[in-house]
């Protein structure tokens, strides 16, 4: 019946919507992080590129880790920005998750408490 035809409509437009909302919300980083004994990096700063090498390099012997990197800066732009570095991570995963250092929301959905060790990058102006 028409009743029923509209009722699915509805129901279809409203489960559309979730889905297309979740997966904006995975492209911007919000989703929670669920990895251990990862190496968290808190902040964002010119000295990320040659930092990230370095973790790769030492990572290798282990057949490669986790790097998670949580700034406030977008997801799409820190992945681009990592991608410019043109360098083969060995094995090394890089997540980046956009959010806060300072709000306890955030860490949590980086696993800080799992983390095997943090990182606290200062920002470019801050680095006095």
């Amino acid at each position: 019946s028409a009743g029923g035809m509209l009722i699915f409509a509805m129901m279809l437009g409203l489960v559309s919507d979730a889905i297309s909302e979740k997966v904006d919300s995975l492209r911007k980083g919000k989703s929670e992080v669920i990895e251990r004994n990862h190496v968290l990096i808190l902040g964002w700063s010119d000295k990320l590129g040659s930092l990230l090498k370095q973790l790769a390099i030492a990572n290798k012997s282990v057949g490669g880790g986790v790097i998670v990197v949580l700034a406030e800066k977008e997801k799409e732009e820190m992945e681009m920005d990592i991608a410019k570095l043109e360098f083969d991570f060995m094995g090394t995963s890089v997540i980046c998750r956009s959010g806060s250092p300072l709000i306890l929301a955030d860490l949590k959905k980086v696993s800080v408490s799992k983390a095997r060790a943090i990182i606290v990058l200062a920002a470019d102006e801050n680095a006095d």
